[in-house]
């Protein structure tokens, strides 16, 4: 009969720390279902957001009054420094990945160089895979449940080697310092024009959910973006910024975007790695959190960077799939495949619908890391048993199951653009009729049109940053030894690097679903923050203090070398006190001062405004009652631009008003200002702007004085 555990000061932290990255998962989870029943249903804002709250109170009412003790999610470390060299092949393996590394940081390898390097990775995984799965796991003490109860055995070990009451609190600290900087940075950000804008309008209204545009019209045009399943979570932001709105006075929703939901994030993306890294059983999970976090701060290089979708854009739906759910996932869905407990699929479960609420990139990584996992969990659980067969393969199977939600909706968006259906049909056929030589073209195969080094390149960069980063992708699972740890860290980059950059992948996954400008986000499979922690805190053999010593050397040129997510190099990133809005400084000021005054000029709307691109970005993210003519330049094409759109004259518009002058002539701006006809005008003040101020002299504008980097005109009656 199993005995109840008192748990030390690190296994408390790490419970709660636990629940609360599984019950805000769990949240946007529940919040995905309700948004969608509320669309199809035609609730309105506030039904949706009481059913989801509700729903949240009776859940936590359920969790408290639970009988059992739950565990955190972590076992006894069996982390030794790297694994004993083997004779044969297996020995080159680690090297060779390590050369690898250096040529993916270093080298352009396109065209046909890539087939020659992707044969030699492949093999190298392969055989690190084969050496790993013919290993005997490593005696291990598991959390187990005592049945109903979910009482703690006397003989299991919650707390992994080296783990105390100062560590976890470290984590704590850490966890609340990117909390902090998360408020502090200021980082604009031009989705945030399409993001934000949606959560402002459902909190300035308390109907039912938008389906159509809302940044040029309300909810009448065409949405911008492509087909598919809207994302849920920024309506759930818009809601709660009404619901603390008629609680407490006016909140917006860009302050509870900004100040509210992005600090909350970052400091759960520190928790999700720490848990991800204890569920692996690495010696010391804390290090390790907090040299993978710092490495994210360090790694600001390049625009699709991990550490630039941390942080300082942790506001973002795909940055909270990314940081919070993706270990998440790979957390629930190893311990699924090993230990087949019912609460790690439904975690799983929760993840994927989640993730579906959040990004449109979920549909492609998340059934990928779901599926991986469990293989690898159920591979390792196990040795000398095929994955075919018994158990293994139903808890397989069931992780399909569990990312079958991302499948469905993977089907539905290409169901709703049936023009793409025509193409492969038609692109098949072609092949079909022109016969087998014809169609079988090695050159066009090997030299995919979308460059995987290309990808990398988004991602990583190129230089020590990229080394470092990609060298810990291929070699972490080489220092720790617990066998189903290894299996996890190896088959994130077998799938990442040996399947989807095998050549022609991902001119297939854009010729079937356009995805060539979001493939490089397929390298959101790998724990990338957890891989650099663990391969720089491992323990090295006759140097004691590597853990340390290493980690501070290795960040420390990574610093010198490449750029922090803090640094003005990173798009003019500020640190700022008291913390403000992530918006164009100082034109968000010029657009407070452009909305006051569009607000006083119209009782229930202000109507049509004109500014600068950065000035109209911003008024479109504080407000949706005042629509703008050029929030972000490549929004002026798409779906939503009809003929009565007027995206040229909103284009010709927008350049004269930034740079002061008619690139197009005085005539053409006219033209602009008779056709859109708004209400204020923001003229650029550090441009002369004489051209463009006669010409809304003459259409009928007077001026309404200077406001910060503007001089305001507005239209009057």
């Amino acid at each position: 009969m199993g005995v109840r555990i008192r748990l030390g000061a690190h296994d408390r932290v790490a419970r709660w720390s636990d629940l609360l990255v599984d019950g805000s998962v769990a949240a946007l989870a529940a919040w995905t279902v309700v948004f969608h029943l509320a669309r199809w249903t035609g609730m309105p804002r506030d039904g949706a957001l009481t059913i989801w709250l509700v729903g949240g109170v009776f859940w936590l009412v359920a969790r408290w009054l639970s009988p059992g003790t739950e565990a955190p999610d972590g076992g006894r470390s069996v982390d030794g420094g790297q694994a004993r060299s083997r004779s044969g092949p297996g020995v080159l393996v680690a090297p060779g990945l390590l050369g690898v590394a250096a040529v993916l940081a270093f080298v352009d390898v396109d065209g046909l160089w890539w087939p020659g390097l992707w044969c030699g990775l492949a093999m190298l995984l392969v055989l690190a895979v084969r050496g790993v799965v013919a290993r005997a796991p490593a005696r291990r003490a598991a959390i187990s449940d005592n049945g109903r109860n979910g009482r703690l055995t006397a003989t299991s070990s919650m707390t992994p080697v080296g783990s105390t009451g100062v560590a976890a609190t470290s984590v704590v600290v850490l966890a609340l310092l990117m909390a902090v900087l998360s408020l502090v940075m200021v980082r604009p950000d031009r989705d945030d024009v399409f993001v934000v804008n949606r959560s402002t309008w459902v909190a300035e209204h308390d109907t039912a959910f938008p389906e159509r545009d809302t940044i040029f019209s309300d909810d009448v045009l065409p949405v911008e973006r492509p087909a598919g399943l809207p994302t849920s979570v920024e309506a759930l932001v818009g809601s709660l910024a009404a619901l603390l709105s008629a609680a407490v006075g006016t909140v917006g929703a860009a302050s509870m975007t900004y100040l509210g939901f992005a600090p909350v994030v970052a400091a759960l993306s520190v928790l999700a790695t720490w848990r991800f890294l204890r569920g692996l059983g690495v010696r010391s999970p804390a290090l390790a959190t907090w040299v993978g976090t710092v490495f994210l701060v360090l790694d600001g290089i390049e625009h699709g960077s991990f550490g630039n979708f941390s942080a300082g854009r942790s506001w973002q739906g795909k940055v909270v799939f990314l940081v919070v759910v993706v270990p998440t996932l790979w957390h629930h869905a190893t311990l699924w495949g090993s230990d087949g407990r019912r609460r790690h699929f439904v975690a799983t479960l929760s993840g994927v619908l989640a993730g579906l609420g959040l990004t449109s990139t979920a549909v492609l990584v998340a059934p990928v890391v779901v599926v991986t996992a469990a293989a690898a969990g159920a591979v390792a659980a196990t040795p000398g048993v095929s994955l075919l067969s018994g158990v293994r393969r139903t808890r397989v199977g069931w992780s399909v199951v569990a990312a079958t939600p991302a499948l469905l909706v993977g089907l539905a968006t290409l169901a709703a653009e049936p023009q793409r259906l025509t193409d492969i049909a038609a692109s098949a056929g072609g092949l079909a009729r022109s016969g087998v030589r014809a169609a079988f073209n090695p050159l066009r195969w090997l030299d995919s049109g979308t460059e995987p080094v290309a990808m990398v390149r988004m991602v990583f960069g190129r230089g020590p940053t990229a080394f470092v980063a990609l060298a810990a992708v291929l070699l972490a699972w080489t220092v720790v030894r617990d066998r189903r740890a290894r299996l996890v860290l190896i088959a994130a980059p077998l799938v990442v690097f040996g399947l989807f950059g095998a050549p022609g992948v991902f001119d297939v996954l854009n010729e079937v679903g356009e995805a060539d400008a979001i493939a490089w986000r397929m390298l959101w499979v790998l724990p990338v923050p957890a891989m650099v922690g663990v391969v720089l805190t491992a323990r090295r053999s006759g140097f004691g203090a590597a853990p340390v010593v290493v980690p501070v050397v290795i960040l420390a040129v990574v610093l010198a070398t490449g750029t922090p997510i803090t640094s003005g190099a990173n798009r003019g990133t500020e640190l700022v006190w008291p913390p403000a809005l992530d918006l164009p400084r100082p034109e968000v000021e010029a657009a407070r001062a452009l909305l006051e005054v569009a607000l006083e000029q119209e009782t229930s709307s202000g109507g049509l405004v004109a500014g600068p691109t950065d000035v109209d970005f911003a008024v479109a993210v504080l407000s949706s009652e005042v629509k703008t003519t050029n929030p972000r330049a490549s929004y002026l094409r798409g779906r939503h631009v009809d003929t009565s759109f007027g995206a040229n004259h909103r284009r010709v518009l927008s350049h004269a008003l930034t740079h002061g002058y008619a690139e197009w002539g005085a005539d053409a701006v006219a033209d602009a200002l008779r056709s859109l006809r708004p209400n204020v005008v923001c003229l650029d003040s550090a441009t002369s702007g004489t051209e463009v101020a006669t010409v809304l002299a003459k259409a009928g504008y007077r001026s309404a004085g200077e406001a910060e980097v503007c001089h305001l005109w507005v239209l009057p009656g």
